[in-house]
Protein backbone atom coordinates (compact mmCIF):
# COMPACT_ATOMS: atom_id res chain seq x y z
CA UNK A 1 0.00 0.00 0.00
CA UNK A 2 1.35 3.43 -0.93
CA UNK A 3 2.34 5.62 2.00
CA UNK A 4 0.20 8.73 2.56
CA UNK A 5 2.67 11.62 2.79
CA UNK A 6 0.14 14.14 4.06
CA UNK A 7 0.92 13.52 7.74
CA UNK A 8 4.31 11.80 7.50
CA UNK A 9 7.15 13.03 9.68
CA UNK A 10 10.11 13.52 7.34
CA UNK A 11 13.77 14.32 8.05
CA UNK A 12 15.86 15.76 5.20
CA UNK A 13 19.58 16.41 5.52
CA UNK A 14 21.26 18.78 3.09
CA UNK A 15 17.96 20.65 2.98
CA UNK A 16 19.34 24.15 2.45
CA UNK A 17 20.14 23.74 -1.26
CA UNK A 18 19.93 21.57 -4.32
CA UNK A 19 18.02 18.29 -4.32
CA UNK A 20 17.46 18.43 -0.56
CA UNK A 21 15.80 21.82 -0.79
CA UNK A 22 13.67 20.76 -3.74
CA UNK A 23 12.61 17.65 -1.83
CA UNK A 24 11.71 19.72 1.24
CA UNK A 25 9.41 21.89 -0.84
CA UNK A 26 7.91 18.83 -2.49
CA UNK A 27 7.10 17.18 0.83
CA UNK A 28 5.71 20.49 2.10
CA UNK A 29 3.27 20.61 -0.80
CA UNK A 30 2.11 17.13 0.23
CA UNK A 31 1.44 18.35 3.78
CA UNK A 32 4.29 16.39 5.39
CA UNK A 33 5.74 17.47 8.72
CA UNK A 34 9.39 18.33 8.26
CA UNK A 35 12.63 18.41 10.20
CA UNK A 36 15.26 20.07 8.01
CA UNK A 37 19.02 19.91 8.54
CA UNK A 38 22.11 21.49 7.04
CA UNK A 39 25.25 23.19 8.33
CA UNK A 40 24.29 26.74 7.30
CA UNK A 41 21.58 28.21 9.57
CA UNK A 42 20.38 31.13 7.44
CA UNK A 43 19.48 29.27 4.21
CA UNK A 44 18.03 26.47 6.34
CA UNK A 45 15.70 28.87 8.13
CA UNK A 46 14.79 30.33 4.75
CA UNK A 47 13.67 26.98 3.31
CA UNK A 48 11.78 26.19 6.53
CA UNK A 49 9.83 29.43 6.07
CA UNK A 50 9.13 28.49 2.43
CA UNK A 51 7.75 25.15 3.60
CA UNK A 52 5.56 26.86 6.18
CA UNK A 53 4.18 29.19 3.51
CA UNK A 54 3.15 26.05 1.66
CA UNK A 55 1.18 24.98 4.72
CA UNK A 56 3.62 22.48 6.24
CA UNK A 57 5.04 22.32 9.74
CA UNK A 58 8.82 22.68 9.47
CA UNK A 59 11.55 22.63 12.08
CA UNK A 60 15.04 23.81 11.09
CA UNK A 61 17.89 22.12 13.00
CA UNK A 62 21.38 23.25 11.91
CA UNK A 63 23.48 20.08 11.90
CA UNK A 64 26.69 18.66 10.46
CA UNK A 65 26.04 15.09 9.34
CA UNK A 66 29.66 14.20 10.10
CA UNK A 67 28.68 14.46 13.77
CA UNK A 68 26.87 11.25 14.72
CA UNK A 69 25.38 12.73 17.90
CA UNK A 70 24.02 15.72 16.00
CA UNK A 71 22.32 13.36 13.54
CA UNK A 72 20.89 11.27 16.39
CA UNK A 73 19.47 14.49 17.82
CA UNK A 74 17.55 15.05 14.57
CA UNK A 75 15.70 11.78 15.09
CA UNK A 76 15.08 12.53 18.75
CA UNK A 77 13.65 15.97 18.02
CA UNK A 78 11.48 14.59 15.21
CA UNK A 79 9.85 12.04 17.51
CA UNK A 80 9.58 14.62 20.28
CA UNK A 81 7.84 17.10 17.96
CA UNK A 82 5.69 14.81 15.80
CA UNK A 83 5.43 11.57 17.76
CA UNK A 84 7.00 9.40 15.06
CA UNK A 85 9.47 9.25 12.17
CA UNK A 86 8.28 8.00 8.78
CA UNK A 87 10.81 9.04 6.13
CA UNK A 88 14.51 9.88 6.35
CA UNK A 89 16.17 11.44 3.29
CA UNK A 90 19.99 11.56 3.26
CA UNK A 91 20.72 14.43 0.86
CA UNK A 92 23.77 16.12 2.40
CA UNK A 93 26.71 15.93 0.02
CA UNK A 94 29.91 17.71 -1.03
CA UNK A 95 32.35 17.31 -3.90
CA UNK A 96 36.00 17.87 -4.75
CA UNK A 97 37.84 18.13 -8.07
CA UNK A 98 41.48 17.51 -8.87
CA UNK A 99 43.99 14.71 -9.25
CA UNK A 100 44.10 12.46 -6.20
CA UNK A 101 47.64 13.59 -5.31
CA UNK A 102 46.58 17.25 -5.42
CA UNK A 103 43.52 16.96 -3.17
CA UNK A 104 44.54 17.50 0.48
CA UNK A 105 43.92 14.62 2.84
CA UNK A 106 41.55 16.60 5.05
CA UNK A 107 39.38 17.50 2.04
CA UNK A 108 39.32 13.92 0.75
CA UNK A 109 38.39 12.67 4.23
CA UNK A 110 35.65 15.27 4.65
CA UNK A 111 34.03 14.24 1.36
CA UNK A 112 33.94 10.62 2.57
CA UNK A 113 32.72 11.59 6.04
CA UNK A 114 29.94 13.80 4.65
CA UNK A 115 28.76 11.69 1.73
CA UNK A 116 29.17 8.25 3.27
CA UNK A 117 29.37 8.52 7.05
CA UNK A 118 26.67 11.21 7.07
CA UNK A 119 24.32 8.67 5.51
CA UNK A 120 25.52 5.93 7.87
CA UNK A 121 24.72 8.24 10.78
CA UNK A 122 21.30 8.90 9.28
CA UNK A 123 20.63 5.18 9.03
CA UNK A 124 21.70 4.63 12.65
CA UNK A 125 19.32 7.37 13.76
CA UNK A 126 16.34 6.34 11.64
CA UNK A 127 16.30 2.56 11.53
CA UNK A 128 15.65 1.92 15.25
CA UNK A 129 12.53 4.12 15.00
CA UNK A 130 11.41 2.37 11.83
CA UNK A 131 11.88 -1.07 13.38
CA UNK A 132 9.99 -0.03 16.49
CA UNK A 133 7.10 1.25 14.34
CA UNK A 134 7.44 -1.60 11.79
CA UNK A 135 7.24 1.13 9.19
CA UNK A 136 9.52 3.67 7.52
CA UNK A 137 11.65 4.38 4.48
CA UNK A 138 15.30 5.41 4.36
CA UNK A 139 16.25 7.19 1.12
CA UNK A 140 19.96 7.38 0.42
CA UNK A 141 21.52 9.64 -2.19
CA UNK A 142 24.13 7.91 -4.31
CA UNK A 143 24.90 8.92 -7.90
CA UNK A 144 25.49 7.48 -11.33
CA UNK A 145 29.06 7.86 -10.09
CA UNK A 146 28.08 5.18 -7.58
CA UNK A 147 28.09 2.72 -10.50
CA UNK A 148 30.69 4.19 -12.87
CA UNK A 149 34.12 5.68 -12.33
CA UNK A 150 35.69 8.96 -13.42
CA UNK A 151 39.03 10.73 -13.01
CA UNK A 152 39.55 13.83 -10.86
CA UNK A 153 36.59 13.12 -8.54
CA UNK A 154 37.99 10.10 -6.73
CA UNK A 155 36.70 11.03 -3.27
CA UNK A 156 33.18 11.66 -4.56
CA UNK A 157 33.09 8.47 -6.65
CA UNK A 158 34.45 6.41 -3.76
CA UNK A 159 31.82 7.80 -1.41
CA UNK A 160 28.95 7.15 -3.81
CA UNK A 161 30.05 3.59 -4.61
CA UNK A 162 30.13 3.00 -0.86
CA UNK A 163 26.66 4.52 -0.34
CA UNK A 164 25.21 2.19 -2.94
CA UNK A 165 26.89 -0.85 -1.37
CA UNK A 166 25.84 0.22 2.12
CA UNK A 167 22.24 0.62 0.99
CA UNK A 168 22.20 -2.79 -0.64
CA UNK A 169 23.62 -4.40 2.49
CA UNK A 170 20.92 -2.76 4.60
CA UNK A 171 18.21 -4.04 2.26
CA UNK A 172 19.55 -7.55 2.65
CA UNK A 173 19.52 -7.29 6.44
CA UNK A 174 15.97 -5.90 6.42
CA UNK A 175 14.50 -8.29 3.87
CA UNK A 176 12.48 -10.05 6.57
CA UNK A 177 11.00 -6.83 7.96
CA UNK A 178 7.96 -5.81 5.90
CA UNK A 179 7.20 -2.10 6.02
CA UNK A 180 10.81 -0.95 6.47
CA UNK A 181 12.54 -0.05 3.20
CA UNK A 182 15.80 1.37 1.89
CA UNK A 183 15.81 3.19 -1.47
CA UNK A 184 18.85 4.50 -3.32
CA UNK A 185 18.78 7.41 -5.78
CA UNK A 186 21.41 7.50 -8.55
CA UNK A 187 21.11 10.77 -10.49
CA UNK A 188 23.40 11.91 -13.29
CA UNK A 189 24.53 15.56 -13.31
CA UNK A 190 21.88 17.73 -11.63
CA UNK A 191 21.55 21.51 -11.92
CA UNK A 192 22.37 22.34 -8.30
CA UNK A 193 24.97 24.58 -6.58
CA UNK A 194 27.25 21.60 -5.82
CA UNK A 195 29.56 22.32 -8.76
CA UNK A 196 30.09 25.96 -7.85
CA UNK A 197 30.55 25.06 -4.18
CA UNK A 198 32.93 22.14 -4.77
CA UNK A 199 36.51 21.98 -3.57
CA UNK A 200 38.76 22.58 -6.55
CA UNK A 201 42.43 21.71 -6.83
CA UNK A 202 42.50 21.32 -10.62
CA UNK A 203 43.54 24.89 -11.46
CA UNK A 204 40.55 25.42 -13.77
CA UNK A 205 36.92 26.26 -13.14
CA UNK A 206 34.56 23.29 -13.05
CA UNK A 207 31.22 22.69 -14.73
CA UNK A 208 28.76 19.82 -15.18
CA UNK A 209 28.62 17.89 -18.42
CA UNK A 210 25.23 17.80 -20.19
CA UNK A 211 22.66 16.46 -20.17
CA UNK A 212 21.97 18.15 -16.84
CA UNK A 213 18.64 17.39 -15.20
CA UNK A 214 16.54 19.59 -12.94
CA UNK A 215 16.72 19.00 -9.16
CA UNK A 216 12.93 18.90 -9.05
CA UNK A 217 12.99 15.76 -11.20
CA UNK A 218 15.11 13.93 -8.62
CA UNK A 219 13.03 15.39 -5.79
CA UNK A 220 9.89 13.99 -7.38
CA UNK A 221 11.61 10.62 -7.51
CA UNK A 222 12.35 10.91 -3.79
CA UNK A 223 8.66 11.58 -3.08
CA UNK A 224 7.67 8.60 -5.22
CA UNK A 225 10.08 6.38 -3.27
CA UNK A 226 8.70 7.72 0.00
CA UNK A 227 5.21 6.67 -1.13
CA UNK A 228 6.16 3.36 -2.76
CA UNK A 229 9.84 2.49 -2.22
CA UNK A 230 11.98 1.11 -5.01
CA UNK A 231 15.35 -0.53 -4.59
CA UNK A 232 17.33 1.82 -6.87
CA UNK A 233 16.33 4.65 -9.19
CA UNK A 234 18.69 6.02 -11.89
CA UNK A 235 18.18 9.47 -13.47
CA UNK A 236 18.15 9.46 -16.40
CA UNK A 237 18.93 8.14 -19.92
CA UNK A 238 22.53 9.33 -20.06
CA UNK A 239 23.11 7.90 -16.61
CA UNK A 240 21.64 4.55 -17.62
CA UNK A 241 23.79 4.51 -20.77
CA UNK A 242 26.94 5.12 -18.71
CA UNK A 243 25.96 2.34 -16.29
CA UNK A 244 25.34 -0.13 -19.12
CA UNK A 245 28.59 0.76 -20.89
CA UNK A 246 30.61 0.46 -17.68
CA UNK A 247 29.06 -2.93 -16.93
CA UNK A 248 28.89 -4.58 -20.36
CA UNK A 249 31.73 -2.90 -22.27
CA UNK A 250 34.35 -1.82 -19.71
CA UNK A 251 37.17 -1.60 -22.23
CA UNK A 252 35.13 0.72 -24.46
CA UNK A 253 34.00 2.71 -21.42
CA UNK A 254 37.61 3.27 -20.37
CA UNK A 255 38.56 4.42 -23.85
CA UNK A 256 35.70 6.92 -24.18
CA UNK A 257 34.46 8.20 -20.85
CA UNK A 258 37.56 9.10 -18.78
CA UNK A 259 38.94 11.45 -21.47
CA UNK A 260 35.43 12.82 -21.97
CA UNK A 261 35.19 13.62 -18.26
CA UNK A 262 38.70 15.10 -18.16
CA UNK A 263 37.91 17.57 -20.96
CA UNK A 264 34.25 18.20 -20.20
CA UNK A 265 34.56 18.81 -16.45
CA UNK A 266 36.69 21.94 -16.82
CA UNK A 267 36.34 25.33 -18.44
CA UNK A 268 39.37 27.25 -19.71
CA UNK A 269 39.11 29.90 -16.98
CA UNK A 270 41.69 29.48 -14.20
CA UNK A 271 40.46 28.88 -10.65
CA UNK A 272 42.36 29.22 -7.37
CA UNK A 273 42.81 26.11 -5.29
CA UNK A 274 40.46 25.90 -2.33
CA UNK A 275 38.24 23.63 -0.26
CA UNK A 276 34.93 25.19 -1.37
CA UNK A 277 32.19 24.16 1.05
CA UNK A 278 33.73 20.79 1.91
CA UNK A 279 35.24 21.75 5.26
CA UNK A 280 32.91 24.61 6.19
CA UNK A 281 29.58 25.94 4.85
CA UNK A 282 30.00 28.22 1.86
CA UNK A 283 28.04 29.34 -1.17
CA UNK A 284 24.40 30.18 -1.61
CA UNK A 285 21.38 28.23 -0.52
CA UNK A 286 19.32 27.62 -3.64
CA UNK A 287 17.62 24.76 -5.39
CA UNK A 288 19.22 25.48 -8.76
CA UNK A 289 22.78 26.04 -9.84
CA UNK A 290 21.41 28.09 -12.77
CA UNK A 291 23.38 26.10 -15.33
CA UNK A 292 20.38 25.41 -17.55
CA UNK A 293 19.03 28.95 -17.30
CA UNK A 294 22.00 31.32 -17.11
CA UNK A 295 25.00 29.29 -18.28
CA UNK A 296 23.78 27.39 -21.31
CA UNK A 297 26.82 28.48 -23.33
CA UNK A 298 29.08 26.92 -20.69
CA UNK A 299 27.13 23.67 -20.91
CA UNK A 300 27.44 23.65 -24.69
CA UNK A 301 31.22 24.08 -24.38
CA UNK A 302 31.30 21.29 -21.81
CA UNK A 303 29.44 18.90 -24.11
CA UNK A 304 31.63 19.71 -27.10
CA UNK A 305 34.78 19.29 -25.01
CA UNK A 306 33.52 15.95 -23.69
CA UNK A 307 32.76 14.73 -27.21
CA UNK A 308 36.24 15.77 -28.38
CA UNK A 309 37.74 13.93 -25.43
CA UNK A 310 35.77 10.77 -26.20
CA UNK A 311 36.81 10.94 -29.87
CA UNK A 312 40.46 11.36 -28.91
CA UNK A 313 40.20 8.39 -26.55
CA UNK A 314 38.69 6.27 -29.29
CA UNK A 315 41.47 7.20 -31.72
CA UNK A 316 44.21 6.53 -29.16
CA UNK A 317 42.62 3.22 -28.22
CA UNK A 318 43.40 3.73 -24.52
Amino acid sequence: MARDLSRCAVVITGASSGIGRAAALGFAREGSRLVLASRAPEPLEEVARECERLGAEALAVPSDVRDEQAVAELARRTVERFGRLDVWVNCAGVMSYGRFAEVPSDVFRAVIETNLMGQVHGARAALPRFLEQRSGVLINMASVWGRVTAPDVSAYVTSKFAVRAFSESLRQELRGVPGVDVATMLPQAVDTPIFGNAANFAGRSVRPIPPVIEPEEVAEGILKCARSPKREVTYSRAGRFAEIAHSLAPALYNRLLPPAFERGNYDDAPAPAGPGNVLEPAGRGAVSGSWRSERRATLRRALLAALRGAAAGLVRGR
